[in-house]
Protein backbone atom coordinates (compact mmCIF):
# COMPACT_ATOMS: atom_id res chain seq x y z
CA UNK A 1 0.00 0.00 0.00
CA UNK A 2 2.97 2.59 0.75
CA UNK A 3 4.82 1.51 -2.85
CA UNK A 4 1.27 2.38 -4.30
CA UNK A 5 0.94 6.11 -2.59
CA UNK A 6 4.64 6.31 -3.23
CA UNK A 7 4.25 5.89 -6.89
CA UNK A 8 1.00 7.77 -7.46
CA UNK A 9 2.94 10.70 -5.61
CA UNK A 10 5.68 10.58 -8.48
CA UNK A 11 2.56 9.87 -11.12
CA UNK A 12 0.83 12.97 -10.24
CA UNK A 13 3.59 14.92 -9.36
CA UNK A 14 4.05 18.46 -11.15
CA UNK A 15 7.19 19.79 -12.65
CA UNK A 16 7.60 22.56 -9.99
CA UNK A 17 6.99 20.08 -6.93
CA UNK A 18 10.19 17.91 -7.83
CA UNK A 19 11.77 21.66 -8.90
CA UNK A 20 11.92 22.47 -4.93
CA UNK A 21 12.69 18.46 -3.78
CA UNK A 22 16.14 19.22 -3.73
CA UNK A 23 19.15 20.67 -6.52
CA UNK A 24 19.26 18.33 -9.68
CA UNK A 25 21.78 15.54 -9.65
CA UNK A 26 23.21 12.82 -11.25
CA UNK A 27 21.21 9.71 -12.03
CA UNK A 28 22.27 6.97 -10.07
CA UNK A 29 24.47 3.94 -11.31
CA UNK A 30 22.82 0.58 -11.76
CA UNK A 31 24.32 -2.85 -10.40
CA UNK A 32 27.17 -4.38 -11.90
CA UNK A 33 24.92 -7.75 -14.17
CA UNK A 34 24.61 -11.00 -12.57
CA UNK A 35 25.77 -13.55 -15.02
CA UNK A 36 26.07 -17.68 -14.86
CA UNK A 37 28.74 -19.57 -16.87
CA UNK A 38 27.81 -20.27 -20.54
CA UNK A 39 28.13 -24.09 -21.51
CA UNK A 40 27.99 -24.77 -25.29
CA UNK A 41 26.99 -28.23 -26.35
CA UNK A 42 25.49 -30.66 -29.22
CA UNK A 43 23.10 -33.63 -27.49
CA UNK A 44 20.45 -35.90 -28.79
CA UNK A 45 16.72 -33.27 -28.16
CA UNK A 46 13.52 -35.30 -27.91
CA UNK A 47 10.60 -34.33 -29.81
CA UNK A 48 7.34 -35.07 -27.19
CA UNK A 49 5.42 -34.83 -30.59
CA UNK A 50 6.63 -36.64 -32.92
CA UNK A 51 8.56 -39.03 -30.50
CA UNK A 52 12.25 -38.62 -32.45
CA UNK A 53 15.25 -37.94 -31.33
CA UNK A 54 17.42 -35.67 -33.02
CA UNK A 55 21.19 -34.29 -32.81
CA UNK A 56 21.09 -31.03 -32.31
CA UNK A 57 24.17 -28.86 -32.15
CA UNK A 58 24.26 -25.09 -30.50
CA UNK A 59 22.60 -25.85 -27.24
CA UNK A 60 23.25 -23.45 -24.80
CA UNK A 61 22.56 -23.55 -20.34
CA UNK A 62 24.49 -22.30 -17.52
CA UNK A 63 26.43 -24.84 -16.14
CA UNK A 64 26.32 -24.69 -12.36
CA UNK A 65 29.72 -24.45 -10.12
CA UNK A 66 27.77 -27.20 -7.46
CA UNK A 67 27.07 -29.03 -10.17
CA UNK A 68 23.37 -29.28 -10.07
CA UNK A 69 21.36 -30.18 -13.80
CA UNK A 70 20.65 -27.10 -15.58
CA UNK A 71 16.72 -25.31 -15.15
CA UNK A 72 16.37 -25.11 -18.59
CA UNK A 73 18.82 -24.72 -21.84
CA UNK A 74 18.00 -23.16 -25.58
CA UNK A 75 18.39 -24.52 -28.65
CA UNK A 76 20.11 -21.40 -31.21
CA UNK A 77 18.67 -21.04 -34.35
CA UNK A 78 18.57 -18.73 -36.89
CA UNK A 79 19.46 -14.66 -36.87
CA UNK A 80 16.76 -12.06 -36.56
CA UNK A 81 19.03 -8.73 -36.98
CA UNK A 82 22.44 -7.43 -36.47
CA UNK A 83 23.33 -5.46 -33.46
CA UNK A 84 25.87 -3.15 -32.45
CA UNK A 85 27.92 -5.64 -30.38
CA UNK A 86 26.94 -8.91 -32.37
CA UNK A 87 23.45 -10.33 -33.75
CA UNK A 88 20.00 -11.40 -32.08
CA UNK A 89 18.83 -14.91 -32.71
CA UNK A 90 16.02 -16.90 -32.39
CA UNK A 91 16.02 -19.39 -29.51
CA UNK A 92 13.66 -22.93 -29.13
CA UNK A 93 13.71 -23.68 -25.00
CA UNK A 94 14.72 -26.97 -24.03
CA UNK A 95 13.39 -28.52 -20.75
CA UNK A 96 15.93 -31.09 -18.98
CA UNK A 97 14.65 -34.74 -18.74
CA UNK A 98 17.47 -36.16 -16.92
CA UNK A 99 18.25 -38.88 -19.98
CA UNK A 100 21.14 -40.01 -20.95
CA UNK A 101 19.97 -40.95 -24.07
CA UNK A 102 17.84 -37.73 -24.87
CA UNK A 103 19.24 -35.19 -22.11
CA UNK A 104 16.91 -32.10 -23.53
CA UNK A 105 12.98 -32.11 -24.91
CA UNK A 106 11.69 -29.77 -27.15
CA UNK A 107 9.33 -27.19 -25.81
CA UNK A 108 6.98 -24.98 -27.63
CA UNK A 109 8.58 -21.75 -25.99
CA UNK A 110 10.46 -19.34 -27.87
CA UNK A 111 12.96 -16.44 -26.49
CA UNK A 112 15.63 -14.21 -28.31
CA UNK A 113 19.15 -14.10 -27.81
CA UNK A 114 21.25 -10.84 -27.81
CA UNK A 115 24.73 -12.27 -28.73
CA UNK A 116 27.94 -9.65 -28.03
CA UNK A 117 31.33 -10.12 -28.23
CA UNK A 118 33.40 -8.98 -25.21
CA UNK A 119 36.39 -7.72 -28.02
CA UNK A 120 33.59 -5.49 -29.42
CA UNK A 121 32.13 -4.53 -25.67
CA UNK A 122 35.62 -3.27 -25.18
CA UNK A 123 36.21 -1.41 -28.26
CA UNK A 124 32.94 0.30 -28.60
CA UNK A 125 32.30 1.01 -24.84
CA UNK A 126 33.21 4.86 -25.38
CA UNK A 127 29.65 5.00 -27.89
CA UNK A 128 27.68 2.23 -25.56
CA UNK A 129 27.58 0.08 -22.57
CA UNK A 130 25.44 -3.12 -22.99
CA UNK A 131 26.56 -4.06 -19.69
CA UNK A 132 24.06 -1.35 -18.55
CA UNK A 133 21.42 -2.32 -20.28
CA UNK A 134 21.90 -6.32 -19.17
CA UNK A 135 21.81 -4.31 -15.56
CA UNK A 136 18.58 -2.11 -16.17
CA UNK A 137 16.48 -5.11 -17.52
CA UNK A 138 17.77 -7.62 -14.58
CA UNK A 139 17.24 -4.42 -12.13
CA UNK A 140 13.82 -3.94 -13.77
CA UNK A 141 12.84 -7.78 -13.65
CA UNK A 142 13.81 -8.15 -9.93
CA UNK A 143 9.83 -7.43 -8.64
CA UNK A 144 8.80 -10.34 -11.57
CA UNK A 145 8.60 -7.91 -14.47
CA UNK A 146 6.21 -6.86 -16.35
CA UNK A 147 4.13 -8.11 -19.38
CA UNK A 148 4.53 -4.38 -21.30
CA UNK A 149 8.55 -3.76 -20.36
CA UNK A 150 11.10 -6.82 -21.64
CA UNK A 151 12.78 -8.61 -18.92
CA UNK A 152 15.50 -11.59 -18.87
CA UNK A 153 15.31 -15.00 -18.58
CA UNK A 154 18.92 -15.57 -18.44
CA UNK A 155 22.24 -13.97 -18.51
CA UNK A 156 24.88 -15.67 -19.57
CA UNK A 157 28.93 -15.37 -20.32
CA UNK A 158 31.61 -17.47 -21.87
CA UNK A 159 35.47 -16.01 -22.78
CA UNK A 160 34.06 -14.64 -25.94
CA UNK A 161 30.51 -13.11 -25.40
CA UNK A 162 28.33 -12.11 -23.00
CA UNK A 163 24.78 -13.83 -24.10
CA UNK A 164 21.32 -11.99 -23.11
CA UNK A 165 18.44 -14.58 -23.13
CA UNK A 166 14.89 -12.66 -23.60
CA UNK A 167 11.29 -13.59 -24.20
CA UNK A 168 10.34 -13.43 -27.68
CA UNK A 169 8.27 -11.07 -30.25
CA UNK A 170 6.93 -12.72 -32.90
CA UNK A 171 5.23 -9.79 -35.13
CA UNK A 172 8.07 -6.97 -34.77
CA UNK A 173 7.53 -3.61 -34.01
CA UNK A 174 5.16 -1.04 -33.88
CA UNK A 175 6.49 0.89 -36.48
CA UNK A 176 5.99 -1.54 -38.71
CA UNK A 177 2.60 -1.91 -37.59
CA UNK A 178 2.01 1.73 -38.29
CA UNK A 179 3.63 1.70 -42.03
CA UNK A 180 1.40 -1.09 -43.14
CA UNK A 181 -1.83 0.72 -42.04
CA UNK A 182 -0.64 4.23 -42.90
CA UNK A 183 -2.18 5.50 -39.63
CA UNK A 184 -4.59 4.07 -36.91
CA UNK A 185 -7.96 4.16 -36.39
CA UNK A 186 -8.84 6.14 -32.87
CA UNK A 187 -9.60 2.62 -31.02
CA UNK A 188 -6.67 1.39 -32.09
CA UNK A 189 -4.17 3.55 -31.44
CA UNK A 190 -5.83 3.82 -27.86
CA UNK A 191 -5.30 0.10 -26.93
CA UNK A 192 -1.89 0.65 -27.69
CA UNK A 193 -1.64 3.53 -26.39
CA UNK A 194 -3.02 2.00 -23.03
CA UNK A 195 -0.34 -0.47 -22.90
CA UNK A 196 2.88 1.72 -23.15
CA UNK A 197 1.50 3.40 -20.63
CA UNK A 198 1.55 0.83 -18.50
CA UNK A 199 5.29 0.10 -19.56
CA UNK A 200 5.57 3.25 -18.38
CA UNK A 201 3.90 2.57 -14.95
CA UNK A 202 6.00 -0.11 -14.60
CA UNK A 203 9.39 1.76 -15.63
CA UNK A 204 8.11 4.73 -12.99
CA UNK A 205 7.55 2.22 -10.23
CA UNK A 206 10.92 0.78 -10.64
CA UNK A 207 12.28 4.33 -10.39
CA UNK A 208 13.52 4.05 -14.18
CA UNK A 209 13.65 6.71 -16.93
CA UNK A 210 13.60 4.76 -20.49
CA UNK A 211 15.27 7.99 -22.33
CA UNK A 212 14.64 6.38 -25.89
CA UNK A 213 11.02 5.86 -25.78
CA UNK A 214 9.65 5.22 -29.77
CA UNK A 215 7.51 2.66 -31.79
CA UNK A 216 10.87 1.35 -32.92
CA UNK A 217 11.34 0.14 -29.58
CA UNK A 218 8.08 -1.43 -28.86
CA UNK A 219 8.03 -4.80 -29.92
CA UNK A 220 4.48 -6.80 -30.45
CA UNK A 221 4.34 -10.56 -29.63
CA UNK A 222 1.60 -13.16 -30.92
CA UNK A 223 -0.78 -12.20 -28.41
CA UNK A 224 -1.18 -8.20 -29.33
CA UNK A 225 0.75 -7.48 -26.10
CA UNK A 226 3.24 -4.14 -26.63
CA UNK A 227 6.54 -4.74 -25.06
CA UNK A 228 9.18 -1.87 -24.33
CA UNK A 229 12.53 -2.50 -24.99
CA UNK A 230 16.12 -1.70 -25.26
CA UNK A 231 17.01 0.04 -22.02
CA UNK A 232 20.38 1.25 -23.04
CA UNK A 233 19.89 4.67 -22.58
CA UNK A 234 18.07 4.46 -19.51
CA UNK A 235 18.66 6.34 -16.42
CA UNK A 236 17.99 5.35 -12.91
CA UNK A 237 16.05 8.31 -11.04
CA UNK A 238 17.33 9.65 -7.89
CA UNK A 239 14.96 10.29 -5.11
CA UNK A 240 15.17 12.53 -1.84
CA UNK A 241 15.94 11.36 1.59
CA UNK A 242 16.13 14.47 3.77
CA UNK A 243 18.40 16.34 1.25
CA UNK A 244 20.64 13.38 0.44
CA UNK A 245 20.48 11.49 -2.85
CA UNK A 246 18.32 7.73 -2.48
CA UNK A 247 16.75 5.60 -5.07
CA UNK A 248 13.09 4.59 -5.02
CA UNK A 249 12.43 1.97 -2.71
CA UNK A 250 12.68 4.88 -0.40
CA UNK A 251 9.02 5.96 -1.16
CA UNK A 252 9.89 9.87 -1.41
CA UNK A 253 9.72 12.23 -4.06
CA UNK A 254 12.20 11.97 -7.09
CA UNK A 255 14.37 14.51 -7.98
CA UNK A 256 15.44 16.52 -11.39
CA UNK A 257 18.77 15.28 -13.09
CA UNK A 258 21.38 17.17 -14.19
CA UNK A 259 21.78 18.22 -17.98
CA UNK A 260 23.36 15.15 -19.77
CA UNK A 261 24.73 14.88 -23.47
CA UNK A 262 21.07 14.56 -26.03
CA UNK A 263 20.32 11.24 -26.86
CA UNK A 264 17.61 9.15 -28.91
CA UNK A 265 15.84 9.46 -31.94
CA UNK A 266 15.86 12.60 -33.24
CA UNK A 267 11.78 12.43 -33.69
CA UNK A 268 11.17 11.95 -29.84
CA UNK A 269 14.00 14.06 -28.15
CA UNK A 270 11.87 16.95 -25.82
CA UNK A 271 12.88 20.34 -25.80
CA UNK A 272 14.79 20.09 -23.19
CA UNK A 273 16.93 17.79 -23.74
CA UNK A 274 17.14 19.20 -26.80
CA UNK A 275 18.76 21.88 -25.88
CA UNK A 276 20.67 20.63 -22.69
CA UNK A 277 21.36 23.59 -20.51
CA UNK A 278 19.49 22.74 -17.55
CA UNK A 279 18.08 20.18 -15.67
CA UNK A 280 15.16 17.57 -16.73
CA UNK A 281 12.48 15.63 -15.04
CA UNK A 282 12.90 12.24 -16.60
CA UNK A 283 9.33 10.77 -15.90
CA UNK A 284 8.65 13.79 -18.27
CA UNK A 285 10.49 13.29 -20.77
CA UNK A 286 9.12 9.74 -21.23
CA UNK A 287 5.85 11.04 -21.23
CA UNK A 288 6.57 13.41 -24.31
CA UNK A 289 8.13 10.87 -26.33
CA UNK A 290 4.85 9.14 -25.68
CA UNK A 291 3.26 11.44 -27.09
CA UNK A 292 5.35 11.83 -29.90
CA UNK A 293 4.46 8.09 -30.17
CA UNK A 294 0.68 8.77 -30.10
CA UNK A 295 1.21 11.28 -32.77
CA UNK A 296 2.30 9.08 -35.06
CA UNK A 297 -0.08 6.63 -34.42
CA UNK A 298 -3.22 8.56 -34.76
CA UNK A 299 -1.63 10.70 -37.70
CA UNK A 300 0.51 8.56 -39.85
CA UNK A 301 3.78 10.63 -39.66
CA UNK A 302 5.71 12.44 -37.56
CA UNK A 303 4.85 16.05 -35.55
CA UNK A 304 8.10 17.55 -36.36
CA UNK A 305 12.40 16.52 -37.35
CA UNK A 306 13.43 17.91 -33.81
CA UNK A 307 11.94 19.94 -30.91
CA UNK A 308 13.98 22.67 -31.93
CA UNK A 309 12.85 26.30 -32.74
CA UNK A 310 14.46 25.93 -36.47
CA UNK A 311 11.75 23.52 -37.12
CA UNK A 312 8.47 25.34 -37.93
CA UNK A 313 6.48 22.66 -37.40
CA UNK A 314 7.43 22.37 -33.60
CA UNK A 315 6.78 26.00 -33.73
CA UNK A 316 3.46 25.85 -34.44
CA UNK A 317 2.84 23.32 -32.00
CA UNK A 318 4.80 25.02 -29.11
CA UNK A 319 3.11 28.41 -29.48
CA UNK A 320 -0.53 26.27 -29.14
CA UNK A 321 -1.43 25.61 -32.96
CA UNK A 322 -1.54 21.71 -33.07
CA UNK A 323 -5.17 21.66 -34.50
CA UNK A 324 -4.36 24.20 -37.01
CA UNK A 325 -1.25 21.78 -38.22
CA UNK A 326 -3.04 18.75 -38.62
CA UNK A 327 -6.02 20.67 -40.33
CA UNK A 328 -3.63 21.80 -42.89
CA UNK A 329 -2.43 18.35 -43.09
CA UNK A 330 -6.37 17.33 -43.74
CA UNK A 331 -5.60 14.58 -41.39
CA UNK A 332 -8.75 14.21 -39.37
CA UNK A 333 -7.92 13.95 -35.14
CA UNK A 334 -10.62 14.04 -32.95
CA UNK A 335 -10.86 17.11 -30.51
CA UNK A 336 -10.00 14.63 -27.54
CA UNK A 337 -7.47 13.08 -29.16
CA UNK A 338 -6.18 16.68 -30.10
CA UNK A 339 -6.30 17.95 -26.67
CA UNK A 340 -4.27 15.21 -24.89
CA UNK A 341 -1.35 15.61 -27.81
CA UNK A 342 -1.57 19.23 -26.96
CA UNK A 343 -1.11 19.00 -23.37
CA UNK A 344 1.06 16.15 -23.35
CA UNK A 345 3.26 18.12 -25.95
CA UNK A 346 4.06 21.68 -24.22
CA UNK A 347 7.37 22.95 -24.45
CA UNK A 348 7.41 23.86 -21.10
CA UNK A 349 7.77 20.18 -18.69
CA UNK A 350 6.10 22.84 -16.43
CA UNK A 351 2.92 22.87 -18.42
CA UNK A 352 2.67 18.91 -19.49
CA UNK A 353 0.19 16.36 -17.98
CA UNK A 354 1.48 14.12 -15.50
CA UNK A 355 1.06 9.92 -15.99
CA UNK A 356 -1.63 10.01 -14.08
CA UNK A 357 -3.53 12.77 -15.56
CA UNK A 358 -2.41 11.31 -19.13
CA UNK A 359 -4.37 7.87 -17.58
CA UNK A 360 -7.28 10.07 -16.50
CA UNK A 361 -7.75 11.81 -19.52
CA UNK A 362 -10.94 11.38 -21.24
CA UNK A 363 -9.74 10.20 -24.58
CA UNK A 364 -7.36 7.47 -22.73
CA UNK A 365 -10.84 5.99 -20.71
CA UNK A 366 -12.62 5.95 -24.03
CA UNK A 367 -13.51 2.81 -25.44
CA UNK A 368 -11.18 0.54 -27.53
CA UNK A 369 -13.40 -2.77 -28.05
CA UNK A 370 -13.45 -1.96 -31.69
CA UNK A 371 -9.63 -1.59 -31.83
CA UNK A 372 -9.78 -4.47 -34.63
CA UNK A 373 -7.09 -6.99 -35.77
CA UNK A 374 -4.67 -7.14 -37.57
CA UNK A 375 -1.23 -9.39 -38.94
CA UNK A 376 2.45 -8.66 -38.70
CA UNK A 377 3.67 -6.38 -40.71
CA UNK A 378 5.09 -7.74 -44.15
CA UNK A 379 8.41 -6.03 -43.86
CA UNK A 380 8.93 -6.90 -40.01
CA UNK A 381 12.02 -4.76 -40.16
CA UNK A 382 13.24 -5.54 -36.90
CA UNK A 383 14.71 -9.07 -37.90
CA UNK A 384 16.88 -7.21 -39.86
Amino acid sequence: MEEDLAFLDNASAAYEDIEVNGAPCAPLPFDRPKTGNAERVDAPVYNPVTHDVLEVSNIIYERHADGRPPDRAYWVGRKLKKCIFGVVKECTILRFRNDMNAPWEVTAQKAAVKIMSWQKIRDLRHIEDPQKEVAAMQYISKSGGHPHVMGVLDVLQDDEYLLLFMPFCSSGDLFGFVQQAGRFPEPMARYWFKQILEGLSHLQRMGVCHRDMSLENILVDEYRTSVVIDLGMCLRVPYDDDGKVTDVSAGTLRRLIGPLIPCGKPNYISPEIFKSEGPFDGFAIDLWAAGVILFIMLVGLPPWEFAGEEDPRYRMVARGGLERMLESWNRTVSALATDLLQKMLREDPRQRLSLCEVKDHPWVLGDDSNAGSFGAPSNEGWRG
